[in-house]
C-alpha cells in the first residue's frame, strides 16, 4: 500500500486523481441503488409533505428547509452503502490491494456524495425561485453554503459505513437511527429561535446560510455568517479525520 505524505506532492497528486476515479465509479454504480434512492430522494419528498401540509409557512423557510433536508439526506445516502456493498461483492478486497490508500478510497466516496448532494439540493432552490419569484437571492453565498455543507455531511456519512458488515440494510438501519433525530431537532420550515435544541445540529447552520442568502437576517447575530461556515468546516474536518481513523481500525475485519 502506498504511503501518502505531505513531503511527497507527486504521491498526493496521484492519490487525488485516483480518488476522482473512485468518485466516477461510485456515481455510475450507486446513484440508482435502492438504499440511495430511498434515503436520498424518496424520504425528502415524504418528509416535506409531512412537515408542510396544512401549515402556513413563509416561502424563505420552505426553500431553506427543503434544501437542507434534501442536501443532508442525499449527501449521506451513498457513503454508508459503498463499503458494505463492495465487501459483499468482494470488489473492496481487489481495490484495497491496488496502489491506493484507504484514505484515497474514502475521499473518493466523499466526492461522489458531495456531487450527488449538490446536484439534488439545487432542485428545490430552482423550484422555489420559480414559484416565489419575489425572492431575492445571493447566488454566490448560497452556492458556497451548499458546497461547504455537502462537504460536512458527506464526511459525516463516511463514519456511518464504519461497521464491518457486508449487508447494506444494516447500515441503512444505523443511518436512520442517526440521521432522523438530527433532522427532527433542526429548524426545518421555521425560524431557528423556535427550536432551542437546533444549535447542536449541523443542519441548523446550513439553514441559516440559506436564509441569509435569501435576504433574511442571521439567527446568530452580526457574526452569524462566520459562525455558520466555521462550524460546518469544523464538523467536516472532525468527521473526515474520525472516518480515516475508524476505517483503518476496521478494514481488516471486512475480510475475516
Amino acid at each position: 500500500m502506498q504511503e501518502v505524505t505531505l513531503d511527497n506532492p507527486t504521491s498526493l497528486t496521484t492519490q487525488l486523481k485516483r480518488s476522482f476515479a473512485i468518485m466516477k465509479k461510485d456515481l455510475r454504480i450507486y446513484y440508482n441503488k435502492g438504499p440511495v434512492v430511498i434515503q436520498g430522494i424518496l424520504f425528502p419528498v415524504m418528509l416535506f409533505f409531512a412537515f408542510t401540509v396544512g401549515r402556513n409557512i413563509a416561502p424563505v423557510y420552505i426553500i431553506s428547509g427543503l434544501m437542507a433536508m434534501v442536501l443532508f439526506l442525499t449527501s449521506t445516502s451513498i457513503g454508508p452503502v459503498v463499503f458494505p456493498w463492495e465487501t459483499r461483492q468482494m470488489t473492496l478486497e481487489r481495490l484495497i490491494t491496488c496502489p491506493i490508500s484507504i484514505k484515497t478510497i474514502l475521499v473518493g466516496n466523499l466526492w461522489s456524495s458531495l456531487v450527488f448532494g449538490c446536484v439534488f439540493s439545487t432542485i428545490p432552490l430552482i423550484l422555489g425561485v420559480i414559484l416565489f419569484f419575489e425572492i431575492q437571492m445571493n447566488f454566490l453565498l448560497i452556492a458556497l453554503g451548499i458546497i461547504i455543507a455537502a462537504l460536512a455531511f458527506s464526511s459525516f456519512s463516511l463514519i456511518l459505513s464504519v461497521p464491518p458488515t457486508d449487508m447494506p440494510a444494516n447500515t441503512m438501519i444505523l443511518t436512520i437511527f442517526v440521521k432522523f433525530p438530527i433532522i427532527f431537532i433542526s429548524p426545518l420550515f421555521m425560524p431557528v429561535s423556535f427550536a432551542p435544541l437546533a444549535v447542536i445540529s449541523p443542519l441548523t447552520y446550513f439553514i441559516d446560510i440559506i436564509n441569509i442568502g435569501l435576504g433574511t437576517e442571521s439567527s446568530f447575530g452580526s457574526f452569524g455568517f462566520f459562525l455558520d461556515f466555521g462550524i460546518l468546516l469544523l464538523f467536516a474536518l472532525l468527521s473526515l479525520f474520525a472516518a480515516f481513523f475508524l476505517h483503518e481500525k476496521t478494514i481488516t475485519k471486512r475480510f475475516s
